[in-house]
């Protein structure tokens, strides 16, 4: 790795000329009046600081750190999405990388489909070896990694631009959104690189940061959501919470606490203390009782940072929304009856932020908060503060109103400022009812709803769990309505329960027969099992317990930890497949949408799902997992797990005979 980066500063004087300092060797090279913006550049190991000091006023635009790397002959790139819905898994040097360049732009207007990405503030360039991402990324070369990373996400969001031709990696940093005074000394760039192995790598890279993992234990259980969506009431909730209890309560958790989730629909978006009361006549408390009755952790969906337009809140609190330069409402998404965002510095909107989060634990009883689409709150600079700082004041808005002992899953946020600031958060898409959903909407950005893609994160975001939180890859199947092979399931649940810190499903658990039982059981042997190197220290367990409503005794177990070493997931997936010759020219076309190990096998509607499919070569296109199902046999494991795995790629599930309701 190059260790003399190549510093560029972009300022405007009061005027509004723009100017450029070039800074190399820590000497200010080139550029209009380069003198009278002070930059200083000091090392300190493996970290780069950049310093200014401005001569009068002025405003920085970004700070940007260029860096030679040998992208020619790395196997492997890695550029970490913004949003934890973005795909963000190993892709050759050589990719070029999925936008929306594709899709009209009436479409993505009307859809908003660039809201959740970084498709408004970051170049999306379509060319072959032009590739972005936010925060950190790496190169891999066989199992070394060269990783590069800004250490300070909350002074302000840095986006990374691979240049192949160039062999370069360059991340530019948005400045302050306000104007500097003359003698005010400002870091405007923290630079990390970091070389070793990917697990040792990006531990010391999160250390740079200050970063401190929040203890918690994993989580296995139930989520509303792709079970009924937003058709929920406490009736249907209480039918699905006897099964359940039934299944999670007569298993070893070892540690694990079993939780029920609460997802969208019982209030409208925005108006979060105002529950349907013709769907809960008795309230919210109602139900997070029966769950805590019922020996479970009870968990409450929540998007503190929007509202609907069909909701109180936007039609009785307009100066509460988010505006733009020109004074138009900010749009999260189409989501419900259009989704808005919520201006997070107004006063009033922190109050209700805070409200409504202390009603939903302190008041209604709920321990675990999935609180959603949280990027709403950096989707324009304003009040002074750029993207990075408004995210981060959001995220610590949201710690300071609820228990010290409240455990958050963040969703839809810019995963580098969720670092050390919940107990967990997914780090891929929604999963869909089918794998890679129909064919129109694969051009609708890299947010989409895809099971595919929400398995290729969570392999290529594995090197998170256990360190800057653990990891939700969200839900897996094992119900017949979900259209997808019993290869697909194998590997959706191989994969959650091998690499994640959260093992959810939405099925109806209480009507598992004997066979998808014991193939969940299997699961999550493995799952307690890869875990235990997650739970924390002593110390900490016993507060964390406390939030564990189940009534069963645990024991300690004696079987040996075996931790998922990270290496083994992420190396050899950018591998060429037998037969294909790398050396010919690429074919000018997006092959972005089809990460290197994916599957293409699709579902004809009307297909009958008790029929053997055929599904992917499992020992070409999932060699990291079987590598790592090999791992566990080796390390003394019960080979039932892989066995049960392996049987239903061969013989399909028997039906359940439970429809989506």
């Amino acid at each position: 790795m190059d260790l003399n980066p190549k510093f560029q500063i972009a300022w405007r004087v009061p005027d509004g000329g723009r100017r450029v300092t070039y800074v190399s060797d820590q000497v200010p090279t080139f550029g209009a009046d380069c003198r009278d913006l002070d930059v200083t550049v000091e090392r300190d190991g493996d970290v780069w600081h950049v310093w200014v000091d401005p001569e009068y006023d002025l405003t920085v635009e970004s700070a940007a750190a260029t860096v030679s790397l040998d992208l020619q002959h790395a196997d492997a790139l890695f550029l970490n999405g913004y949003n934890s819905w973005t795909d963000s898994w190993e892709r050759s040097p050589r990719a070029n990388m999925h936008g929306l360049w594709g899709t009209p732009r009436s479409i993505v207007d009307h859809w908003v489909l660039d809201a959740s990405g970084d498709y408004r503030f970051a170049r999306q360039d379509p060319r072959f070896g032009h590739q972005h991402g936010e925060g950190y990324g790496y190169l891999r070369f066989g199992q070394a990694v060269s990783l590069f990373g800004d250490c300070k996400p909350d002074s302000g969001l840095t986006v990374i631009y691979e240049d192949l031709p160039e062999n370069t990696i360059t991340l530019e940093k948005e400045g302050p959104n306000r104007t500097l005074a003359a003698g005010e000394r400002v870091e405007v760039l923290t630079l990390a690189l970091v070389e070793g192995t990917l697990q040792g790598a990006f531990s010391r890279y999160v250390e740079l940061m200050g970063v401190k993992r929040r203890p918690a234990l994993p989580l296995v259980g139930f989520t509303s959501w792709y079970r009924h969506y937003d058709d929920i009431d406490a009736a249907t909730l209480r039918r699905d919470l006897v099964g359940v209890s039934d299944v999670l309560l007569a298993q070893p958790l070892e540690g694990a606490l079993p939780v029920f989730q609460v997802d969208d629909g019982y209030a409208k978006v925005g108006d979060w203390t105002r529950p349907d009361l013709e769907r809960f006549p008795a309230g919210m408390g109602a139900v997070a009782d029966d769950i805590c009755s019922a020996g479970l952790v009870p968990g409450l969906w929540m998007a503190p940072f929007v509202c609907e337009k069909d909701s109180r809140t936007f039609a009785e609190h307009q100066d509460w929304l988010l505006r733009d330069a020109q004074g138009h409402l900010v749009m999260s998404g189409s989501h419900w009856s259009g989704g808005y965002a919520l201006d997070t510095q107004n006063p009033e909107v922190r109050e209700c932020v805070r409200t409504s989060l202390s009603t939903a634990t302190r008041i209604w009883g709920f321990k675990l908060l999935k609180l959603d689409f949280l990027y709403a709150a950096a989707m324009v600079p304003h009040a002074g503060l750029n993207r990075g700082e408004l995210m981060a004041d959001a995220l610590d808005l949201l710690r300071e109103s609820v228990p010290d002992k409240t455990l958050f899953d963040f969703c839809g946020v810019p995963v580098v400022s969720a670092f050390g600031r919940c107990e967990y958060c997914r780090v891929g898409c929604d999963v869909g009812l089918d794998w890679n959903d129909t064919l129109h909407m694969r051009v609708t950005g890299r947010e989409r709803v895809s099971t595919k893609n929400s398995l290729h994160n969570t392999k290529g975001r594995a090197h998170l769990n256990g360190v800057a939180f653990l990891n939700d890859p969200d839900v897996f199947f094992l119900r017949r309505d979900v259209k997808i092979t019993d290869s697909q399931r194998t590997r959706l649940l191989s994969a959650d329960s091998l690499l994640g810190g959260v093992l959810f499903t939405s099925d109806d658990m209480g009507a598992w027969d004997s066979r998808q039982m014991g193939i969940f059981q299997n699961a999550l042997d493995t799952f307690v099992r890869r875990s235990r190197d997650l739970v924390p220290q002593e110390e900490d367990r016993g507060e964390l317990e406390a939030n564990d409503n189940s009534h069963d005794e645990e024991e300690e177990s004696d079987a040996p930890s075996s931790a998922l070493n990270a290496e083994v997931v992420t190396s050899d997936m950018t591998q060429p497949m037998p037969g294909v010759d790398m050396t010919k020219p690429m074919p000018a076309v997006d092959k972005t949408d089809t990460p290197p190990d994916s599957d293409e096998t699709e579902v004809a509607p009307g297909s009958d799902m008790t029929q053997v499919m055929e599904g992917p070569d499992m020992t070409m296109v999932d060699r990291p997992l079987l590598a790592a199902i090999e791992a566990a046999e080796r390390e003394g494991e019960s080979t039932k797990e892989s066995d049960a795995f392996r049987d239903s790629d061969d013989t399909p599930l028997e039906d359940e005979g439970n429809s989506h309701e």
